[in-house]
């Protein structure tokens, strides 16, 4: 069935609007086109719509285009002409320049350099991108070359220097065996952390390094286990010193850890004879709780008692605290060395 020619009669004032559009813009079918006219030739209201929407069409086709103003042409002409003058300043700048230093001026690479990263933007891209990554390495490597404390840090020679002041300012302290560069004799190296950190390198004999670490030593509730493990290790090498030997064998009765008391008894072995050392020997032996520590303490008052044969077994502080341990003492290899040592009143019993 063929669509039905619009006529007068078909077209209704409230369709009026939306053909009044179309035909401001010439889109209507020839036959929908003569029976919009004759419905607005006698009707003044849809006359006056068609009318409105006819002189927005045309104000709005009367504005220029921004692409209609653009003269491409005469962007072209321009940039042709800015080309052909830099060609122009750079051939006679060249001109004015011996052969060979043109090739070898800077001006002329800046001007290759310059026109390269111009012309060509993927190369100017990856030149850009190798430019970044040796710049990050560089930042990098200079980090790791700077100093990271800025902080002082105070080395004290082998001329006494170290105050007691000093000693008590540091919070925590480092000790360590170091070789220098060049030397096969180990030295000493202690570090006192505080607010001027200090950095005592000298031989174990050293009055500055030995008044660090007995200093450790003897103050286990400010520096760690460790630290006071490793001051011992040094230390042990000094006990020919009664000073020295006196904080040892404090340190035997009194510090806090067990592994740091085990080990200054161990650091005590050779000089049982010291009437110091023997008291401590007997404290260790008569009042620590650890087993390990009394371990340590009878063998080494049996090895005195020993080398003493017979006068050391006469010994009458000895003798009380070996009946002590055999009647008293939770561990049973205590016991028996008791027990093996008082088998003789005369020392001939023991072991």
């Amino acid at each position: 069935m063929s669509e039905q020619p619009y006529n007068e009669a078909a077209l209704r004032c409230e369709e009026i609007e939306q053909f009044a559009v179309l035909y401001a813009c010439d889109e209507l079918d020839p036959a929908v086109r003569a029976a919009l006219e004759a419905h607005t030739a006698k009707c003044s209201f849809c006359a006056a719509v068609v009318t409105r929407e006819t002189r927005l069409h045309q104000e709005i086709a009367s504005f220029d285009q921004p692409a209609d103003s653009l003269d491409r042409s005469g962007l072209l002409l321009a940039q042709c002409r800015s080309e052909l003058a830099e060609a122009l300043d750079d051939e006679h700048g060249r001109a004015n320049q011996p052969g060979w230093r043109a090739v070898f001026s800077p001006m002329a690479w800046w001007t290759v350099f310059r026109d390269t990263l111009v012309y060509h933007p993927a190369m100017s891209m990856a030149a850009l991108m190798v430019v970044g990554f040796l710049a990050g390495v560089a930042g990098q490597r200079l980090r790791v070359t700077l100093p990271a404390a800025p902080r002082p840090v105070m080395t004290v020679s082998a001329t006494p220097k170290l105050t007691e002041q000093q000693l008590q300012s540091a919070g925590s302290a480092n000790v360590a065996w170091v070789t220098p560069s060049g030397s096969r004799t180990p030295t000493v190296q202690v570090q006192l952390m505080s607010q001027a950190p200090m950095n005592i390198v000298g031989a174990p004999d050293d009055t500055d390094v030995q008044r660090a670490l007995t200093y450790v030593l003897a103050n286990g509730r400010r520096f760690d286990s460790s630290a006071r493990m490793d001051s011992l290790e040094v230390l042990s090498t000094r006990c020919a010193d009664p000073e020295i030997r006196r904080t040892v064998c404090n340190a035997a009765l009194w510090d806090s850890n067990p592994g740091v008391r085990i080990k200054a008894l161990e650091a005590l072995q050779g000089y049982e004879k010291d009437p110091t050392v023997r008291q401590t020997l007997i404290g260790a032996l008569r009042n620590d709780e650890n087993s390990g520590v009394r371990v340590e303490a009878i063998n080494l008052l049996l090895d005195a008692l020993r080398a003493e044969k017979p006068s050391g077994a006469d010994d009458p502080k000895i003798l009380a605290i070996l009946r002590d341990r055999l009647r008293n003492d939770p561990n049973n290899y205590i016991r028996l060395q008791s027990a093996a040592a008082l088998r003789q009143p005369d020392g001939s019993g023991l072991p």
